[in-house]
């Protein structure tokens, strides 16, 4: 049997299929505020739309486009820990 993905929440018991790292359930995706969601959103759709799919890593050391894939990567991480961090805020009640 594969090995299920957990939601990010603690004790939080729903579960996916394995093709991400990293989830947020439906119940607790809701109680992180639609502006949190939305930046997080823009910025992914941002980096999919300048580079696709492509890792950061593919561009050559230095180049302009390799900067911009590094900054747009690490503020997309930031905006998703944003919404780790209030989801799991929100689910203990602070």
């Amino acid at each position: 049997m594969a090995k299920r993905v957990a939601c990010c929440v603690p004790f939080c018991r729903r579960t996916r299929k394995p093709d991400c790292r990293e989830w947020i359930c439906g119940p607790h995706w809701l109680t992180v505020p639609p502006h949190i969601r939305r930046r997080k959103f823009k910025l992914f759709r941002r980096y999919r739309y300048l580079f696709g799919d492509q890792f950061w890593g593919a561009f050559p050391p230095g180049s302009p486009k390799r900067i911009m894939a590094v900054k747009l990567d690490r503020l997309c991480l930031k905006a998703w820990d944003r919404c780790k961090r209030v989801a799991i805020e929100r689910a203990a009640g602070i």
